[in-house]
């Protein structure tokens, strides 16, 4: 009978345990763990084995039980070095893994991080910290940070976190990280398929909608599943299309939310403005006829008017749906608009797309360049929509930009109360409008900057050295 490490550790009472910094180190080879049972069992032990201060297994599990095996007695050194430096220094810097391999290493360092910042959140008694409002984000820093640290990347710590959670037999076989990672994806792509489990009654004239926590409702089916036309407040596109709903960004004046809260739409929006996923309307792009149109915006479609399709918490297999639908129909322009475009570099491109970001003040502007450049320029339009722009803006960098989007802050009414129109200052508009035509870079100003409520503040200036 072959022990394993578990099996050996009762006999060493100096071990509280292993450290997950010690699991995470790729397993030698058959061969070389032969090698290294034989040169312990003719010379000994000759480098101590490592603990943590407090006596978890933290560097020489092969040679422990090589020991063990030998009837060697094995000699215990601790530290109180950061367990996971000393693991990748000593195992991880000397080896020459593959990229799986250490991404296989990254995510467990990234995974025990989560875990300790858990920790020492439930130790502050309830206060509020930054991580605890975006978990998400600080996430993504700590995965970049780590894979800088052991040679590979965040993307790639991303993907074998794929492959952990939909293809772990691929975790150690002899695939490469790409191999590996597509297998995940097809897996995930199948699982997605499935139906779900425990479904609602079918009906005639209902279907069902799902939230990404999984909660699944039934809603009026529509005799077609079509685009809508759009009204005044879309007026660079004729068509919306929503087949998710829902956001969790919290803008106090969002028009989404006023009508995923009205009376007038509770049948359809049971869930109210939580994000859902209408999977039956994947088929209106190709059940709506494309007008024959001189006029440009007749082909273009706003995709999900009503959500943020791109938000954190939107599950990757809705996008992934979303993108098929377009691709199956490649004769409409769409149109994509996030807060949060990190997420469009992480995704493969549709070239017949706008992809946007909203910028609505100041503090947005360094972040959505940065994002924004990211994505290849010439393969689709990339744009900026400030609307509603909330004070005044100054870019760094615009000449990325292919049209930058203006407008102003309607009222409406939120289910904690009514939201005042809000109209940008003449001079702020004006001033943007001239950063774009130093850059060359097209703007559009919406008619609510002019022609309709709220209009521009514009300015009511008295000459100079007048006196009232």
């Amino acid at each position: 009978m072959i022990e394993t490490l578990n099996d050996i550790l009762v006999h060493y009472p100096e071990i509280s345990g292993v450290h997950p910094a010690c699991l995470a180190v790729p397993e030698i080879s058959d061969d070389d763990r032969e090698k290294l049972e034989q040169d312990i069992a003719s010379k000994g032990l000759l480098e101590d084995i490592l603990l943590t201060a407090s006596g978890e297994l933290l560097d020489g599990r092969n040679r422990l039980m090589a020991c063990y095996r030998a009837n060697v007695e094995p000699r215990f050194t601790k530290t109180s070095s950061d367990p996971w430096d000393v693991a990748f220094s000593r195992n991880i810097a000397r080896r020459h893994l593959s990229t799986k391999q250490l991404a296989v290493f990254g995510l467990a360092w990234v995974e025990h991080e989560k875990q300790e910042a858990k920790k020492r959140q439930s130790e502050l008694n309830g206060k509020t910290l930054l991580v605890e409002m975006f978990p998400q984000a600080d996430t993504g820093k700590s995965r970049d940070k780590v894979g800088e640290r052991v040679g590979t990347s965040g993307r790639s710590i991303d993907k074998i976190a794929a492959v952990a959670e939909h293809a772990p037999d691929k975790l150690k076989d002899d695939s490469t990280l790409e191999e590996a990672y597509k297998e995940a994806q097809k897996v995930k792509k199948q699982k997605a398929a499935l139906p779900i489990e425990n479904p609602l009654p079918p009906s005639e004239n209902l279907v069902p909608i799902i939230t990404a926590k999984g909660k699944e409702s039934l809603i009026p089916m529509p005799k077609k599943v079509v685009f809508n036309q759009t009204n005044d407040s879309v007026d660079w596109a004729s068509w919306t299309w929503n087949p998710v709903t829902g956001c969790e960004h919290g803008c106090k004046f969002c028009y989404a939310r006023e009508i995923a809260h009205s009376e007038r739409m509770a049948d359809y929006y049971p869930n109210k403005f939580e994000p859902t996923y209408h999977g039956y309307r994947l088929a209106a792009p190709r059940n709506t006829s494309k007008p024959e149109s001189s006029d440009p915006r007749d082909g273009r479609v706003f995709v999900c008017s009503m959500a943020d399709l791109f938000g954190k918490w939107v599950p990757d297999a809705w996008i992934e749906s979303v993108f098929d639908a377009c691709l199956k129909s490649p004769h409409w322009e769409y149109l994509f608009l996030t807060k949060w475009p990190a997420r469009y570099s992480r995704m493969p491109l549709i070239e017949n797309a706008w992809y946007g970001a909203s910028v609505i003040q100041q503090s947005d502007v360094k972040r959505v360049e940065a994002d924004m450049q990211k994505i290849a320029s010439g393969k689709v339009i990339r744009w900026i929509s400030l609307e509603p722009m909330l004070e005044p803006i100054r870019f760094d960098d615009i000449g990325w930009c292919d049209l930058v989007v203006i407008g102003s802050q309607t009222s409406t009414n939120q289910p904690d109360g009514r939201v005042e129109e809000f109209a940008p200052e003449f001079d702020w508009v004006f001033d943007v409008v001239a950063q774009c035509k130093q850059a060359g870079v097209p703007y559009y100003l919406k008619e609510n900057l002019g022609l309709s409520r709220p209009g521009m503040k514009l300015p009511k200036g008295l000459p100079r050295g007048y006196a009232k």
